[in-house]
């Protein structure tokens, strides 16, 4: 069979078989194709989004100076450092082939709901309940998010990030949270 090399042959063949050709299905497979840790891109441009969402929400504080900080400062530098690794970490997913690389499977939503509402839950209790409560909240609500509960390791949790937390946020840095519900202050 003798191709024709002119233009005009080339973009007037039609593939046989009577349908017509789609391109959109050869792109997405060309696509999926070249990334290589679906995971990783997928993570990375989580980080992407929430540094981005950092910086617009830090942008309404000023910033201060280069000698004097203010309170927009810390969150725009750290908004743009978690973009910035998103975006290395999800072109690391394009870019660097993984042999083990498996694709992304379905979202468990049973985590991902009981890790929001522990996070929702020491927000609204941190205040009104202390840190010790908010924060023991937090570790068991968290921990039923896992395939394997161990009161156990959730109270040694518990007590660990109370006294690491009270030591930190309340006693280093002074901040004003109760340690107790306000009852017992």
């Amino acid at each position: 069979m003798v191709r024709s090399h002119s233009p005009a042959a080339r973009y007037s063949a039609r593939p046989t078989g009577g349908r017509h050709h789609d391109n959109r299905r050869e792109n997405a497979v060309s696509l999926r194709a070249r990334i290589h840790s679906p995971q990783d891109v997928a993570a990375g441009l989580l980080f992407v989004a929430i540094g981005i969402a950092t910086v617009v929400a830090a942008l309404d504080y000023p910033m201060g100076t280069v000698r004097r900080f203010g309170p927009g400062y810390f969150p725009v530098l750290l908004g743009v450092l978690l973009a910035l690794l998103g975006a290395a970490v999800a072109i690391k997913g394009i870019a660097v082939r993984i042999e083990d690389a498996e694709p992304i499977g379905p979202w468990a939503l049973r985590p991902l709901i009981l890790i929001a509402a522990a996070v929702i839950a020491f927000a609204l209790l941190v205040r009104p309940l202390g840190l010790t409560v908010a924060t023991v909240a937090l570790v068991v609500i968290s921990s039923l998010a896992g395939g394997r509960f161990s009161l156990k390791r959730v109270i040694a949790l518990s007590v660990a990030l109370v006294a690491l937390s009270a030591a930190i946020f309340i006693f280093t840095l002074g901040l004003p949270f109760n340690l107790w519900p306000a009852l017992w202050n």
